[in-house]
């Protein structure tokens, strides 16, 4: 708007003054606005948001420090981030075509504000790396993001927002409760034992002289071309279920039980067991995914979620650990069943509250490590 005014100025002065150059310098200053404008356009049009996190940055007692090289590997991309760690974050701009620019960012990762800007967005794309420290357990969110564009005179400006998104999960820390730890670390995502004659599905593989035939799996034996059988969870096996509070009363509490559940599971997988996570009212963990220590870690860092309109019966299992900052008597109810059948059962309890069972119960603060 000043560019024009100051073109129609020019042009009233040259009219009542009778100086022609000044005319010319009115149509310059017209062309110069109507140019930004076109180009303002171009270069808002091209312009997409890029985030990308490319490293962790562990906080001390992190515990990515104790986890095998070779569990690492198997874990997210570019790596694990634990609550209280950090990590680096490329923030930048692709273009589509030819260089572009100035433009700038602005929005917020997790509960960092970040604004960056460059004058050009070259082809290949521009980046700024971010450190982002000291998060809580949970998803991170891109939230509030923008991106500001302009023509090189600076006479137009747009703002444009982009979509929240989730560029990284926090996992819950965990440590072993066993007073005396075993020394051997965690293979893959489970040390399972070998598979045996027991009554639980393992998988399948391919037919070896001698099996019988009675386990040869002919649709996958017709699938794959060659002959495979079944094989079955091997006999004493442990099958963990832990169960939750669905409502934690704040986030304290409902950190404290990730990490108590998360270290119950890391005892269990590293013994060659089986975990499946249940709460009332929430989404259970798959029965696939119950040796793999990244997908429960997953699990209970989006704990508690939100609520399943349909409740789930808790599962079928050897030995149960209920760990709640409540008395839901729900939970009550999930441990008499697996006392009833023989199992084992005990409880964690967060807080003060009373849970009104016949079991082992330990009772902790927030405070971590216990």
């Amino acid at each position: 708007m000043g560019a024009v005014v100051l073109g129609l100025v020019l042009e009233w002065y040259a009219a009542t003054s009778e100086v022609p150059w000044l005319f010319l310098l009115a149509a310059w200053v017209f062309a110069f606005a109507a140019i930004a404008g076109v180009y303002a356009a171009w270069n808002r049009s091209g312009l997409t948001l890029h985030l990308r996190v490319v490293a962790n940055r562990p906080a001390a007692g992190s515990p990515v420090e104790e986890i095998s090289d070779h569990l690492l590997h198997s874990g997210p991309l570019p790596a694990p981030v634990f609550e209280g760690d950090g990590f680096e974050i490329e923030v930048g701009l692709d273009t589509s075509g030819a260089a572009r620019g100035p433009a700038w960012l602005n929005g917020r990762i997790g509960p960092s504000e970040i604004t960056v800007g460059t004058g050009v967005v070259p082809r290949s794309g521009w980046r700024r790396l971010q450190v982002v420290r000291e998060l809580p357990r949970g998803p991170v969110d891109a939230t509030s993001w923008e991106i500001v564009s302009s023509d090189p005179l600076g006479l137009f400006q747009s703002r444009r927002g982009c979509a929240d998104s989730e560029v990284a999960l926090v996992l819950p820390r965990f440590t072993s409760l066993v007073s005396q730890p075993q020394t051997r670390e965690l293979e893959a995502s489970v040390a399972a034992p070998r598979a045996g004659s027991g009554t639980e599905l393992f998988g399948v593989r391919e037919y070896r002289p001698g099996d019988a035939l009675r386990r040869i799996h002919w649709r996958s034996s017709a699938r794959h071309g060659e002959l495979v059988v079944r094989e079955y969870e091997p006999p004493g096996a442990q099958t963990l279920g832990i169960f939750f509070d669905p409502a934690p009363a704040d986030a304290d509490i409902a950190d404290q039980v990730a990490r108590i559940a998360a270290s119950e599971a890391w005892d269990c997988i590293r013994e060659g067991g089986r975990v499946l996570l249940w709460a009332p009212g929430l989404e259970p963990s798959l029965a696939g995914e119950a040796r793999s220590f990244w997908s429960l870690l997953e699990w209970l860092a989006r704990y508690p979620g939100s609520n399943d309109e349909e409740e789930v019966v808790p599962p079928t299992v050897s030995d149960a650990v209920a760990v709640t900052g409540g008395s839901d008597p729900r939970l009550v109810e999930a441990l008499e069943t697996v006392r009833s059948r023989g199992g084992r059962a005990r409880a964690w309890v967060v807080g003060d509250a009373v849970l009104d069972v016949d079991v082992p119960v330990s009772r902790v603060g927030t405070g971590w490590p216990l």
